[in-house]
């Protein structure tokens, strides 16, 4: 006897991407309990491709552990229609995006005080994913966003602010159903420098990214092209800062000007966190004497809810009912058929748990799945902000942290790989394969069922019959510390330039002080290479321009300098000058 499955009766469509389609839908269960969700269904012609299953499944395990009040929330995941589903809890309003154009039209202001709680639920929703610990876990699952902008932000008519789309995040699980990886992905518009230029990733870049949004929130205009020399970088920011049309207060201006300032700097040290960003808007929100959150919602929110045209697509799924599938998938903690039983932390292993890699690929087009825009998931009930301490009576202190470590991806003036679309808005990805939804651990288990012994592997279970005797956890064995880096001697590839069809020639790359430097070197499709620059290095590299960071041992470290490689040549001969910060020569 087959178990009882619910029903999804499906109301309308909501949004649509390359990957999926959000809906509205009645939950259906079997005792006649019924509730409002949103369905994000993958597309028919995905549900046999199991990277791109796989990476749905990842994503729906992530935000089953993240529980804020500031995150879109997933209730389940399982199977319609043959096809994989998320489950998630209905929004009603519009992105900041939508809401941008709407007030934009109208010639109407951003409410500063509205503006700012926005902003301040925001930041506490990355530091909630970064640094607040699951109820399942032992520790915090260190998730860095990578794609905040406006249209990933959500208003709701109640005065709910949620951040969406997980997409595209990075976060430490101990283990993840997919493994591919890719060279870099974000929104260009939003890309904080460091990730432009391939370095490691961090959740500094995420603030970075909330500093564009504000900007723009405030101007109700796009920021433009971030530059990644640094030159430009500050000039662009200093003019924009300034142009900014802001009335009130003379101090209460001045504030607001130098937190965009330190959200948009340069160095990631320099940038406040997302809890600092929370203590600043709070105040600031207080003072900017004008409407605040919840009647913005209740008026300008709603307004431009409703302004929204339906969406007449004539899918055959809106009107009816759809059962669901008997295999289904399951969330950790979840409720539907083929959820998998809550299962306890595990000990921890010596290392600790394994690091997602900061590189991760994405879907060959973004679309609007995940992203919930213009009306479509959330929550009905007003916020209840995070837990601000302190006040802001002076700018936020800048950072002395040292450097950090490098990981270079890739790198160029804007990206050395594929070329970047124009405008703020597009998704600027390098895809190796399969859609970028991050992951969390395919649960590994044994748990007693009836006198057998069920092993769970990623929700599949194997019962074998007959008791089994369970042995005791091993006790904790405490994290060892992480190897220090291995000294760097002459020159090495740390990955290679994945094009086959690219002819390589030698490329001699020399340092004018001899005391060398750490170079690392990016192009092509993912290489990566490393040169202490103490003596001239020869190594073959297909054409095309190549990104450089440059730390020599007692000064800062100089990005963004680029040599090309031309197609045709028989050879290059490159020179970095410590003096002018700069490469010369050529191809012959």
């Amino acid at each position: 006897m087959s178990a009882a499955r619910r029903r999804f009766r499906i109301l309308k469509e909501i949004a649509e991407g390359g990957f999926g389609k959000v809906y509205l839908a009645e939950q259906i269960s079997t005792d006649g309990f019924s509730r409002i969700v949103a369905v994000k269904l993958l597309h028919a012609k995905w549900s046999t491709h199991d990277e791109i299953v796989m990476r749905t499944r990842d994503e729906a395990r992530l935000l089953g552990l993240i529980r804020h009040q500031h995150i879109v929330k997933v209730e389940d995941l399982t199977s319609l229609d043959g096809k994989c589903a998320i489950v998630m809890e209905y929004l009603e309003g519009v992105d900041l995006k939508g809401m941008m154009q709407f007030l934009k039209e109208r010639n109407e202001p951003f409410p500063r005080a509205a503006l700012f709680e926005i902003i301040l639920g925001s930041a506490s929703a990355l530091d909630a994913a970064y640094n607040a610990v699951p109820l399942q876990g032992a520790s915090a699952l260190k998730v860095i966003h990578r794609d905040i902008k406006p249209s990933n932000i959500f208003v709701t008519t109640a005065g709910a602010v949620k951040v969406l789309d997980f997409g595209t995040a990075r976060a430490n699980f101990a283990e993840r159903e997919a493994k591919t990886q890719a060279l870099a992905f974000g929104s260009q518009g939003y890309m904080a420098p460091e990730r432009m230029l391939g370095e490691e990733d961090t959740p500094k870049a995420d603030i970075f990214s909330l500093g564009i949004s504000l900007y723009e929130l405030l101007t109700l205009e796009s920021f433009g092209r971030v530059p990644p020399r640094p030159n430009k970088f500050t000039q662009k920011v200093e003019e924009r800062v300034m142009a900014v049309n802001l009335e009130g207060d003379p101090a209460w201006v001045g504030n607001v000007r130098q937190v965009l300032r330190q959200m948009l700097a340069y160095e990631p040290a320099e940038r406040p966190t997302a809890a600092e960003v929370v203590d600043v808007m709070e105040t600031l929100s207080q003072e900017a004497k004008d409407t605040g959150l919840r009647k913005f919602c209740r008026t300008s929110v709603t307004e431009a809810k409703a302004a929204m045209p339906e969406a007449e697509t004539g899918d055959p799924l809106v009107g009816g009912t759809v059962e669901e599938d008997a295999s289904g998938f399951g969330l950790v903690g979840g409720s539907g058929p083929g959820t998998e039983p809550t299962l306890p932390a595990p000990p921890p292993v010596p290392g600790g748990l394994r690091s997602a890699d900061p590189t991760w690929p994405s879907g060959p087009t973004r679309g609007n799945t995940g992203s919930h825009s213009r009306g479509s998931l959330g929550s009905t009930s007003g916020p209840t902000r995070g837990s601000p301490s302190g006040s802001f009576s002076a700018p936020i202190p800048r950072s002395t942290t040292g450097p950090r470590s490098l990981s270079l991806d890739a790198g160029g003036e804007e990206y050395a790989g594929d070329p970047a679309p124009t405008g703020g808005g597009g998704v600027w990805r390098v895809v190796v394969g399969g859609l970028l939804l991050f992951g969390l651990l395919a649960v590994v288990a044994a748990v007693v069922l009836g006198g057998g012994l069920a092993v769970l592997i990623g929700g599949n279970a194997v019962v074998q019959g007959g008791p089994v005797p369970v042995a005791p956890a091993p006790p904790p064995v405490a994290p060892a510390p992480p190897p220090a880096p291995a000294a760097l001697k002459g020159g090495q590839i740390v990955s290679a330039d994945k094009r086959t069809d690219v002819k390589k020639i030698p490329v001699k790359l020399t340092y004018s002080d001899s005391s060398g430097a750490r170079v690392t070197v990016s192009g092509g499709q993912g290489l990566k290479a490393e040169w202490d620059g103490k003596e001239a290095w020869t190594v073959e590299l297909g054409d095309g321009r190549y990104a450089t960071i440059v730390e020599p041992p007692s000064a800062e470290k100089i990005r963004g300098e680029s040599f090309t490689v031309e197609a045709g040549k028989k050879s290059c001969d490159f020179t970095f000058d410590l003096a002018t910060k700069a490469w010369s020569g050529g191809c012959k």
